[in-house]
């Protein structure tokens, strides 16, 4: 007798398993004309009109996820977790949920089956019921997984047939309290807030906003704070979210570094509410995530390292750069100074400008103007540099129509950018050295000037 390979009865058992699968859990053929049918499990269920969900994990071994998970429609038609604990409910997550029950169209029907238990519904692992306003209940009983574990079993109360769902649709429905929680962390409205207190490894920054809603910087040093970067500040903060649930009361805070935070932000509101605080611990071993906690409030969480990184202020990255740049089209007169001469330029009526001995002079003058009218600053000077500033290469005025004498004087070069200081101020700043370059072109040897007297040095 010819001996059959071996190959041979393995893909027998695998055209037999398809064949289970394909006929028990799929269900019988299908018509052309039920093709294009679908089996909705809740014909009348509308999303928007639940008020409750109940989810109950009646597998579980583990007591602390025994007891039902209770969210509520509150007045303001914000979802709250009421059982076993209270919280604010993640809206997102009530919305998957709710959108599920509405999207539960079964991949296959087993109609009246003889015994529930093969597949796990004759005592279910888990039961979720959502409630309407009306006060009618859609309830959903979930058994055993398919054999390929792409599917779920499920039935409802009053209806004799099981069907097969997808098990990504009913997956996230059973799980714990934690995972439908709300996960912001902090949120504080921009527009009320007057004043930010940073505190990090000891050092403390403070902004504070003026009567015309313009941020400043009041601590270390007093400086114009940089809006934008403030306001970025803000989106950081607001942005967080909480990577775990780590203690809902504490009995030790030290342990997370938390009774001498590391850092902490305090945020003052207008509106006389109390000040939001968020204290920031240590970081979790072998993670890139940090233990926080909100003002008074017992919760710890754990939260993205970025905080961390957001709380790191450098006084020099919020400064206003700003300063520099004025209204261009204001500039009556223009003076360069540069190597023991000055060029004198000024404009007349129509907007021209023009300078004895210089032929370009309309272009030389609007460049110049053009470019320090839009200067930003790159950085802040430290006292230590070699700033090169008690003898400027260049001194540039310029002679605004309101009678306001703007002076820059340019210091030493260095890797593409200059020392700049503006009128008579000590503040020492860094900016883009193109200008120089620029100058350099105009005003070298071959193109000397006539020099005259600098009116607006008069």
């Amino acid at each position: 007798m010819k001996k059959i390979p071996q190959i041979a009865y393995y893909l027998a058992a695998a055209a037999l398993l398809a064949g289970y699968i394909y006929f028990f859990e799929r269900g019988a053929v299908k018509t052309d004309a039920d093709k294009d049918k679908k089996t909705k499990i809740f014909e009348d269920y509308v999303a928007d009109d639940i008020t409750k969900i109940k989810v109950e994990n009646l597998a579980t071994t583990v007591t602390a996820l025994k007891n039902p998970i209770v969210l509520e429609k509150d007045s303001k038609d914000a979802w709250q977790i009421t059982a076993p604990h209270i919280f604010k409910a993640d809206e997102d997550k009530v919305h998957t949920v709710l959108n599920a029950f509405s999207n539960f169209n079964p991949e296959s029907t087993i109609e009246k089956p003889s015994d529930y238990a093969d597949f796990g519904l004759s005592t279910p692992s888990a039961r979720c019921s959502v409630t309407n306003k009306t006060g009618k209940d859609y309830v959903l009983l979930i058994g055993d997984k398919s054999i390929t574990g792409a599917s779920i079993y499920v039935k409802i109360p009053d209806k004799a047939d099981v069907y097969m769902l997808p098990q990504f649709s009913v997956g996230n429905l059973i799980e714990d309290v934690n995972s439908y929680r709300d996960k912001s962390f902090f949120k504080v409205d921009d527009i009320l807030a007057d004043k930010i207190k940073i505190v990090r490894d000891g050092k403390t920054t403070v902004f504070e906003k003026n009567k015309d809603g313009n941020w400043n910087i009041t601590q270390p040093i007093k400086a114009k704070a940089d809006d934008q970067k403030i306001n970025s500040f803000f989106s950081s903060i607001n942005n967080l979210r909480i990577s775990d649930y780590v203690d809902d009361n504490p009995s030790n805070p030290a342990i997370y570094g938390l009774s001498k935070p590391h850092a902490s932000v305090e945020i003052g509101s207008t509106d006389g509410k109390e000040n939001h605080v968020i204290l920031l611990g240590r970081k979790k071993m072998k993670s890139n995530v940090y233990y926080v906690k909100l003002g008074d409030e017992p919760n710890v969480y754990l939260t993205d390292g970025s905080i961390d990184k957001t709380l790191d202020v450098k006084l020099g990255d919020f400064r206003d750069k700003s300063m520099m740049k004025f209204d261009s089209a204001q500039a009556k007169t223009l003076t360069v100074k540069h190597n023991n001469r000055s060029y004198v330029y000024q404009k007349d009526d129509k907007g021209q400008w023009s300078s004895e001995g210089r032929m370009k002079a309309q272009d030389e003058a609007v460049n110049i103007v053009t470019v320090l009218s839009n200067t930003d600053i790159v950085d802040f000077a430290s006292k230590k540099d070699s700033t090169g500033l008690a003898d400027p290469d260049y001194v540039v005025e310029i002679l605004l129509g309101s009678g306001t004498k703007r002076v820059y004087r340019f210091g030493n070069r260095q890797k593409g950018n200059v020392y700049l200081a503006l009128n008579d101020t000590k503040e020492i700043y860094t900016a883009s050295a193109a200008l120089l370059s620029q100058m350099d072109t105009y005003y070298s040897a071959i193109m000397t000037p006539v020099v005259i007297a600098s009116p607006a040095a008069k």
